[in-house]
């Protein structure tokens, strides 16, 4: 039993490690745009933005529904393929939060809703940080699409975990026990 826990245990600290790695590669891609990761252009442009916090009104920010959206889906049928990074993309780098939640903190206590919850929270937290710093556009838009990554990853990890009992033998040991019940009061 103590050797399943330490295996436990080392699985845990493996996801965790995951997880920071993960984190590190958002924010590069989103805060960075791919470039080398430096938290003292975030701290220097946030001292700017407490000296004049005018700037804000500088920025650009998209705070209508869809409108992004709408334009990179027009882009597409106009045969683009790099507004098709955008619109996928957004999806894509939140997919692994959704897996990251459900096992980090224990699929039971954690449902699809607060998946979409901690999603639209760490995309916020992006948004309002390129918003505050002018080091992207804030934009609905990429909430939404961020929020729908984070629940698909969580559809994709419910999914998994039900194969994984199917396979393992999970569903056909109910279903015998059923059926061996049944037996037993015929």
């Amino acid at each position: 039993m103590k050797h399943n826990n330490q295996k436990k245990s080392k699985h845990y600290i493996l996801w965790i490690a995951v997880f920071i790695i993960y984190v590190y590669l958002l924010t590069k891609l989103i805060l960075f745009k791919g470039s080398l990761v430096d938290f003292g252009i975030v701290k220097d442009r946030l001292m700017a933005f407490l000296q004049q916090p005018d700037l804000v009104h500088n920025r650009t920010v998209n705070l209508t529904p869809f409108q992004e959206i709408s334009r990179d889906w027009n882009s597409l049928s106009l045969h683009r393929p790099g507004t098709a990074i955008h619109l996928v993309g957004n999806i894509l780098a939140f997919i692994p939060l959704g897996i990251f939640i459900p096992v980090l903190t224990g699929n039971k206590l954690f449902s699809g809703v607060k998946v979409l919850l901690l999603s639209l929270l760490l995309s916020l937290g992006y948004e309002v940080t390129q918003l505050v710093t002018g080091m992207g556009i804030f934009d609905v838009d990429d909430l939404m699409l961020n929020t729908l990554g984070g629940f698909i990853g969580y559809i994709v990890f419910t999914m998994a975990m039900g194969m994984k009992k199917v396979l393992v033998g999970g569903e056909s040991r109910v279903t015998t026990k059923k059926l061996n019940s049944k037996e037993s009061h015929v």
